[in-house]
């Protein structure tokens, strides 16, 4: 984990579940968050062959924890869980994600502004923006290399408070997400 701390509780017993089902399906998990407030279960999915998910997948999922949401007593009495893609804007939360857009562009929340000191070249109508639109160079273990507009800024994951792909729609092909209309919600009552 990059921007989130590690997963415990329920949460990690939530994340423990997921894995064997994945596993059993062979599909991959992108993320998955748990708001214990709402019950919300979001778990974000990919085929490894395709990196996205297909309507069928999330249909597939959601049914394999049926058992578990029935027979779990730890299990909340309200949980929602919702199954689906990461979407075209998904975030990244975790150096595999980063790993995964090298080459892309970026849209990054700020903890604070680029050192000025340190990157003096860093274009001004960048300079006093928290959230900035990137291009994604080099992943490393610490920290994330980025070009904003011709000039090279090397930041750590501790300076970035959000991160998110930005997808562009010109160079979009709808054929690379045929039939992904992903999103599958159910409450279980």
């Amino acid at each position: 984990m990059v921007l989130r701390g590690p997963r415990s509780g329920m949460e990690l017993r939530f994340y423990e579940i997921a894995l064997k089902i994945l596993n059993e399906l062979n599909l991959e998990m992108y993320d998955l968050d748990w708001n214990s407030s709402s019950g919300q279960l979001c778990l974000y999915i990919l085929n490894p062959k395709t990196k996205t998910a297909l309507i069928e997948d999330c249909v597939k999922v959601d049914r394999a924890f049926t058992p578990y949401i029935e027979s779990e007593t730890w299990m909340p009495e309200n949980l929602t869980l919702e199954v689906s893609s990461p979407g075209l804007f998904r975030y990244l939360t975790s150096v595999e994600h980063f790993r995964g857009v090298v080459g892309q562009e970026v849209t990054l929340g700020l903890t604070k502004k680029i050192d000025e000191t340190i990157y003096p070249e860093f274009p001004k109508v960048l300079r006093n923006n928290l959230k900035i639109k990137v291009k994604l160079i080099e992943v490393k273990d610490e920290s994330i290399v980025f070009d904003a507009r011709g000039v090279l800024v090397d930041i750590p994951y501790t300076q970035i408070k959000k991160a998110n792909l930005e997808t562009d729609f010109n160079n979009y092909n709808p054929d690379d997400e045929k039939n992904s209309e992903t999103e599958i919600e159910t409450d279980i009552e």
